[in-house]
């Protein structure tokens, strides 16, 4: 069974992951529009793609996946998600299974607004937030919120134009700023907004930051889900953190599961306080903290090779030890990869 992990990014762990899962039956392939990234490195095959954007984008990862006979293509980017799940049936129609969601769900996954918006109509408590900067501080003025609040990009990653504000002032930079940002990472490439709607202002949540990755079945039905708390944040992402007990968490990530009707594994980055645990993100891959759930005893990529070989997921890779500190490391490694096959873009 050969896959191919899309975007792939700095995701080299998870090419290690997969590889120990697979046992040596078959090969992984690595795309990416950079050529040298940890991910790349530590494939078996490493291909240099044009930007998700592209309009030979997909096509060029369908002629990948007949190449080289891929039976599951996972895409570890959030943009490259939005992109790839326009035609995710073209996949299906060749015998490519992904871990990809429906366009819908892409949309709300990807665009921080709606996403807050959907889960609120299913009763899922969220962050006060607007993308109206009058909204924001007419809700000041009568006391619905306050200072400090939470600025980020309306569709971003990696904490794209997050900062935290104190007054008015520091409001407005921040949103200009995270404007700008959203505009040197094309993000408009993928979904356009009015201008005085790109950016999200949200209620800044004092408290405990947990990550849940839910991991359904092919038919989107609740198989298990993995708890962590992150202790550090470093460039976007959870860099050090403890796993928790999980059964306090299970209605609501069974839930989280009925809602979204996803296959394989998503993360849902939430936050905990006095009153409660409220969603801020929902990722529809491999999210950042995976990892952290892997070292605790999780094994999704092998649990998803079984679901795909139509096999019963053995229990043990949906193993979860609580009380487990982890921390990302930086771990210089010699490359794997055959070959990295540089395209035109």
């Amino acid at each position: 069974m050969n896959i191919l992990l899309t975007s792939v990014g700095r995701r080299g762990y998870l090419v290690d992951y997969f590889r120990l899962a697979m046992h040596g039956q078959g090969r992984i392939i690595a795309s990416n529009m950079y050529a040298h990234t940890s991910g790349m490195h530590a494939a078996d095959i490493a291909i240099v793609s044009p930007p998700a954007y592209h309009q030979e984008y997909v096509p060029f990862l369908l002629d990948i996946c007949e190449r080289y006979d891929i039976k599951l293509l996972c895409s570890l980017h959030d943009l490259d998600i939005f992109m790839l799940s326009q035609q995710r049936d073209s996949f299906h129609e060749r015998g490519v299974f992904t871990t990809l969601p429906s366009p819908a769900w892409a949309r709300v996954t990807l665009d921080k607004w709606e996403c807050i918006q959907t889960l609120s109509d299913a009763d899922i408590t969220v962050p006060w937030t607007t993308v109206n900067m009058e909204s924001a501080l007419k809700a000041i003025k009568f006391g619905e919120i306050s200072f400090p609040l939470v600025v980020k990009s309306r569709v971003g990653f990696g904490s794209l134009g997050l900062k935290h504000c104190s007054n008015e002032s520091e409001l407005i930079e921040a949103v200009e700023n995270a404007k700008q940002s959203m505009v040197h990472v094309g993000t408009n490439d993928y979904i356009k907004f009015p201008d005085d709607e790109s950016v999200l202002i949200q209620e800044k949540i004092n408290g405990r930051e947990i990550c849940i990755t839910v991991f359904n079945d092919l038919e989107g039905n609740y198989l298990s889900h993995f708890t962590c708390e992150v202790l550090a944040m470093r460039a976007g992402e959870s860099d050090c953190a403890i796993s928790i007990d999980r059964e306090p968490f299970r209605v609501f990530s069974q839930r989280l599961s009925n809602i979204c009707s996803h296959t394989a594994n998503w993360g849902f980055d939430c936050l905990q306080d006095q009153s409660g645990l409220k969603v801020i993100d929902i990722n529809p891959r491999f999210s950042g903290d995976y990892p952290f759930h892997h070292l605790a005893g999780a094994n999704v990529p092998r649990a998803l090779l079984e679901l795909i070989r139509g096999q019963s997921v053995d229990e043990i890779n949906l193993t979860h030890n609580p009380g487990v500190t982890m921390f990302k490391d930086i771990a210089p490694k010699i490359s794997y990869s055959d070959y990295i096959n540089i395209t035109a873009k």
